[in-house]
């Protein structure tokens, strides 16, 4: 299915929110579409953490005789001054204390570098020297690992998640989110961007400006930074945070560079908070900073977290999973991105793979900007061009005779390596090169060094063209699909071509699954994303002033996370009461089908790649039902014997009046129940089994029979749906 389908001038166009994402790095939400080779994130053999046994303020059930419960009400977020938290903080204090005693007698070189007690129960460690199994020796350890490493995970997108009827329900689309606090726990923010303005009237809460107020505004109302660098501030440099916080929580009404029509964020009426993990130049972010970023946030009352980032999964709970679980149980939404290293299945990072956050898949936008390549050698006289950024940006029409660098180099087409003999060929005229091995700036420089003017990059693949990002490119460059560059090597008349200037907007295929989108399951068999939101070709703010296109699932999380604030701004008005679990279960359970893959090889979009599907924000704000658990996970399944994988779920009635719900399932599953009537703010519960088991025969061997689908709950206000899966375990 071809993504792009028509064009019109850019300049008379609606432009609420096109966000977009640089595509193709694994674990990251994607900060560049270079090219870079994949290269996951990992662990930081020198820093290490360790856990002691109690659970954290944010998670603390009111178990342990003496101490009272601290963890949140539904509804609620957790009160750190409450005088239970402050006495069962004493006791955390009392064990991390005795720890570090044990680790001054006899660990001295060892450096405690970060100290947690709301999200996390323990210590992280820098070991200078010593071992993992050293510092596990020490008094109340229950656990000590390695700190894990994690990257960025690099239009009217809005519309595309129906925020407009919300918004018209909180009494205009500039107030929506209004008074809600959105931590963005990235690469800073450029608090002086026009499109990070306060609204008219907007001043900080009570308590805030908090960190170094250089940084902040009656918008931006944190600026902090996490790094073991102590030199770094929280400014923001690289521009990944900047670009997510537009799509949360841009300004209504900003006039973008491309375009007559205005943007907004998702939630423009929410402040902003700048909890910066990647400041300078920094790539990769240990947990260790990360999870205290996150206890600091929750510390600070944030309503919603953003962690457009990503690193490898890891099979059990790792630091970072922990601290954004329990973030969830102090009353924060959290909102992650799936990662980039899709499509096949395991690929969904960490901490995306948390239980209780809302994991956010990528779906392709309604529209993008591009440029018009004109060539004879095309049916039609032209084909669609996306353009380089900053040295390869297209800033004025191109023309000129191309040529090939195959023909030039004797059969390479991907210019990876520089080939001065090549100048003879190349000088003065347009050099068409394939996708892959190198980055984009690394081809078009080679092509430069040997006479070309400018740049054709054609796809190695069926996927669209991208964005690429071209920084340090010393002459223009597009780059067009794998057809029309095929037809240009093939191409044996007039070989002139035009880069046509100014960029058109196209009208794309929206609601499909992008070709880079992580899926699930978790290495603990568990589903996962949970949601998909836009992620491809959204046009948001950048360093400095600017805009550029984006893509990636670091993209399609700030929707979900502007949506989190709006959902919770419309309940505070609402006196619903709702906190985290029904933010997810209202978006989960009305979430809309994903309509496919923009891979055409790629069958489907189901529960494994989208979870219960795109949000839906006006169906959310609406939603007939929740249930609870919001997706089921069934784990590993044995084909034989008398074990039960059932599961309850509890079905609650938001409305005001009784509702009679029908159920509906598939074939591998039984319902323990067809229907249910309930009250008007009531509930009730049913029960889920697996019947479909498999079988030992026809080959079935190993682990990897997958299984998932719907359940669906009907009324007459409505209906929602729930996701399940689980894998058939052959060899138990």
């Amino acid at each position: 299915m071809k993504f792009f389908k028509k064009l019109r001038n850019v300049f008379g166009i609606s432009l609420i929110l096109l966000l977009i994402l640089n595509a193709g790095i694994p674990a990251e939400a994607i900060v560049k579409n270079d090219d870079s080779p994949v290269n996951l994130a990992g662990e930081d053999q020198e820093y290490v953490f360790v856990q002691f046994g109690d659970a954290p303020i944010a998670s603390y059930d009111g178990s342990i005789s003496g101490y009272e419960k601290t963890m949140p009400a539904k509804g609620q977020k957790v009160n750190l001054n409450s005088p239970a938290a402050k006495k069962y903080g004493k006791r955390l204090e009392s064990q991390r204390e005795n720890y570090k005693k044990w680790l001054a007698k006899q660990l001295p070189k060892v450096e405690v570098v970060t100290e947690y007690d709301v999200t996390y129960n323990g210590i992280g460690l820098k070991l200078n020297g010593a071992s993992l199994k050293d510092i596990s020796r020490g008094p109340g350890v229950v656990k000590a690992g390695v700190s894990g490493t994690y990257r960025k995970t690099m239009s009217e997108s809005t519309a595309l998640i129906n925020a407009g009827e919300l918004w018209t329900g909180l009494g205009g689309q500039a107030n929506a989110g209004q008074g809600m606090k959105v931590g963005v726990i990235d690469s800073g923010i450029d608090q002086n961007h026009p499109f990070l303005q306060p609204n008219e009237g907007m001043t900080a809460p009570e308590g805030f400006p908090k960190g170094d107020t250089k940084f902040t505004s009656a918008k931006v109302i944190v600026a902090k930074v996490f790094n073991q660098n102590p030199k770094l501030s929280a400014e923001a440099v690289d521009s990944h945070g900047t670009h997510v916080s537009g799509t949360i929580a841009g300004k209504a009404g900003t006039m973008p560079t491309l375009g007559s029509k205005p943007m907004s964020g998702v939630a423009p009426g929410a402040y902003l908070g700048n909890y910066n993990v990647f400041p300078g130049d920094v790539a990769d972010a240990k947990s260790l900073f990360i999870a205290k970023a996150v206890e600091e946030a929750v510390e600070d009352g944030m309503d919603v977290l953003n962690l457009s980032l990503g690193g490898t999964p890891h099979k059990g709970a790792d630091l970072l999973d922990m601290a954004v679980n329990a973030a969830v149980d102090a009353g924060v939404v959290v909102a992650i991105s799936a990662g980039n290293e899709g499509p096949g299945k395991y690929t969904v990072g960490s901490p995306g793979t948390a239980d209780k956050v809302i994991t956010v898949a990528a779906i392709t936008n309604s529209r993008t900007f591009a440029m018009k390549l004109k060539s004879a050698a095309f049916e039609s006289g032209e084909t669609v061009a996306t353009t380089g950024t900053q040295g390869g940006e297209v800033k004025k029409q191109l023309a000129g005779e191309y040529a090939l660098w195959s023909e030039a180099t004797g059969g390479d087409k991907l210019a990876c390596t520089p080939v001065p003999e090549a100048k003879k060929h190349l000088e003065g005229k347009i050099a068409v090169i394939q996708r892959g091995s190198c980055t984009f700036t690394e081809k078009i420089n080679n092509a430069a060094s040997a006479g070309a003017v400018g740049v054709i990059v054609y796809q190695n693949s069926a996927a669209d063209p991208i964005p690429m990002s071209t920084d340090g490119a010393s002459v223009p460059a597009v780059m067009i699909n794998l057809e029309a560059g095929n037809l240009l090597e093939e191409w044996q008349g007039d070989r002139n071509v035009t880069f046509a200037y100014p960029p058109v907007e196209y009208e794309t295929v929206p609601n499909l699954l992008s070709d880079f989108s992580s899926w699930g399951p978790t290495p603990n068999y568990t589903l996962k994303p949970d949601v998909a939101a836009p992620g491809v070709n959204i046009y948001s703010s950048v360093v400095g002033g600017g805009y550029e296109l984006y893509q990636g699932t670091s993209m399609a999380s700030p929707h979900v996370a502007g949506s989190a604030a709006v959902l919770l701004a419309y309940s505070k008005q609402e006196k619903l009461g709702w906190g985290p679990a029904e933010v997810k279960a209202a978006l989960m359970g009305t979430a809309r089908n994903v309509d496919g893959s923009v891979l055409p090889d790629i069958e489907g979009s189901g529960p494994l790649k989208v979870g219960a599907g795109t949000i839906d924000l006006g169906r959310a704000m609406k939603a007939p039902a929740m249930a609870f658990p919001s997706s089921l996970s069934f784990g590993l399944v044995r084909p034989t014997g008398n074990q039960s994988y059932q599961m309850t779920v509890t079905l609650v009635n938001p409305t005001d009046q009784q509702l009679d719900y029908s159920f509906s399932g598939d074939d591998n599953l039984k319902l323990s129940k067809s229907g249910v009537s309930i009250a008007g703010k009531g509930k009730a519960e049913f029960k889920v089994d697996v019947v479909n088991r498999g079988t030992h025969s026809g080959g079935n061997n190993g682990t990897g029979d997958f299984q998932s689908g719907y359940i669906t709950v009907t009324s007459s206000a409505g209906d929602i749906r729930i996701p399940y899966m689980y894998v058939i375990d052959y060899n138990r």
